[in-house]
């Protein structure tokens, strides 16, 4: 059988990242990321004997709607995967009917948060698809192929929404987890243009690598646990360095970012990751995420040894309460001790904040805006609070008609509010994230300090240009 795999085309001349919990413009980071999804089910499909292709239309010449559409047409898939976020939807949806009208005949199947949030409201939504992939792919898409290639019932087809015989969206019986990692194949990173995937602060090739799934934290807000779970799953030590090799003598990439929410949820395995990863000590380099009150002085250290150039921390807000309200279970004070130990390791670091949590007031916003300039992070991201269906927050929020969205494409995390919680309005939210990213980005000491290293890689002058436009 033969599959495509598709990463849309652009939406309006705007490109989207479309990866797990990270659905945005590329404008948003200032880097385009490889879809790993897509990569990780061709893999599966070719490990089943299946004829795969891939296209991320974030890519040219894929950038192109119609000339994707006449290699699509030439393939002749009977099976075509479109990737989906809450922000792209409207043109992810076309796109897939393009799909349908140039492949008669072939199947397709939507992939993402889209699909496992809204299940058949997803599928209400979006005509252009037949049927939707939900929750952690590779389970339900190996049935998928299994059913279709032996003729079956979909509607029996594990951890999938489809239309039924009267064309009403239904949900089929839910998939089982993965529970081996190690058992999954090896993103299939060959079917894309590694090079096209640059960090923003280096110009550097990077891929992503996925450690582990599943966080058993409880944080109000976050969507990652309804795609992966509560229960933390990590692959082995071994698994996760021969994908690193793998990269590094076929594909010749040497930058890596860890995609998963906890690297440090899990010490000891932390500890030894950093001591296997540094036997290519100065070849390679990477980043992770992770919570802040898991940081310390001897990890920040191996780390940073290991080749680690950035460590991300969801910091969220400068108010306890806030942090309470949501769940977080950390402390401000933690947030303020993990970077500065960041720093006296030489490590970097990137703090993400949202603004428009219950809670937050013009008060609070404007404390967090301090907390953050002041606090010694090297790069930030803010966002606007999304009360995306299956979180604690979506609940909330509609119960208390707090949500202004008109339409799915507005659940956009870096896109403007769409919460009024009564204590401080959408446009408020967006005036103090603009404030937050011109407050520390454009501060002359700051400026000074990343003159340099934009003049040794020119060519990311023009993606810093552009970020600071779209702030």
């Amino acid at each position: 059988m033969r599959i495509a795999f598709v990463n849309p085309p652009p939406v309006g001349g705007m490109r989207f990242i479309r990866e797990g919990r990270c659905m945005q413009s590329v404008a948003s980071w200032a880097a385009l990321w490889p879809p790993l999804t897509l990569a990780s089910l061709a893999a599966v499909a070719r490990a089943a004997g299946h004829e795969v292709a891939l296209w991320d239309g974030n890519v040219p010449p894929a950038t192109d709607a119609a000339r994707l559409l006449d290699r699509l047409r030439g393939f002749a898939p009977a099976l075509a995967v479109v990737n989906t976020a809450f922000p792209s939807i409207e043109g992810d949806d076309a796109f897939a009917a393009s799909v349908r009208a140039a492949c008669p005949g072939a199947v397709v199947a939507g992939v993402g948060q889209f699909f496992t949030l809204l299940e058949t409201r997803a599928l209400e939504a979006c005509p252009g698809f037949d049927l939707g992939i939900m929750g952690e792919p590779e389970a339900p898409f190996a049935a998928l192929l299994e059913t279709l290639s032996a003729g079956g019932d979909l509607s029996a087809s594990p951890g999938l929404v489809v239309r039924g015989a009267d064309g009403a969206p239904q949900l089929t019986p839910p998939a089982s987890v993965t529970r081996d990692l190690d058992a999954l194949p090896f993103p299939a990173r060959d079917l894309l243009e590694t090079g096209a995937y640059r960090l923003p602060h280096n110009g550097a090739p990077f891929t992503l690598v996925n450690v582990a799934r599943g966080c058993p934290n409880a944080c109000t807000f976050c969507i990652a646990p309804a795609y992966h779970g509560h229960k933390l799953r990590r692959r082995s030590l071994e698994n996760v360095l021969r994908e690193i090799e793998q990269c590094r003598n076929d594909l010749g990439l040497r930058h890596f970012l860890f995609w998963e929410e906890l690297f440090a949820h899990d010490r000891e395995f932390a500890l030894a990751l950093c001591e296997g990863l540094g036997k290519w000590r100065g070849d390679i380099a990477w980043a992770a995420t992770t919570r802040a009150d898991k940081v310390d002085a001897e990890l920040v250290r191996a780390m940073k040894q290991a080749g680690c150039f950035l460590l991300g921390l969801g910091i969220e807000s400068a108010s306890q309460e806030i942090l309470d309200r949501a769940r977080k279970a950390e402390r401000v004070e933690d947030m303020r001790r993990a970077v500065a130990l960041c720093r006296e390791a030489g490590l970097q670091t990137m703090g993400h904040f949202i603004f428009g949590l219950p809670g937050e007031t013009p008060e609070t916003a404007e404390a967090t805006v301090r907390f953050a300039v002041g606090l010694g992070l090297d790069y930030l991201q803010c966002y606007a609070a999304v009360p995306y269906p299956k979180t604690e927050l979506g609940a909330l929020a509609e119960k208390n008609g707090w949500i202004r969205a008109k339409a799915w494409k507005e659940y956009d995390f870096g896109g403007p509010s769409i919460l009024d919680i009564g204590t401080i309005r959408p446009e408020e939210v967006d005036r103090f994230r603009t404030r937050l990213f011109r407050k520390f980005y454009l501060r002359p000491a700051y400026l000074m300090r990343r003159l340099t290293e934009l003049l040794r890689h020119p060519r990311q002058l023009a993606q810093a240009a552009g970020f600071l436009r779209w702030m």
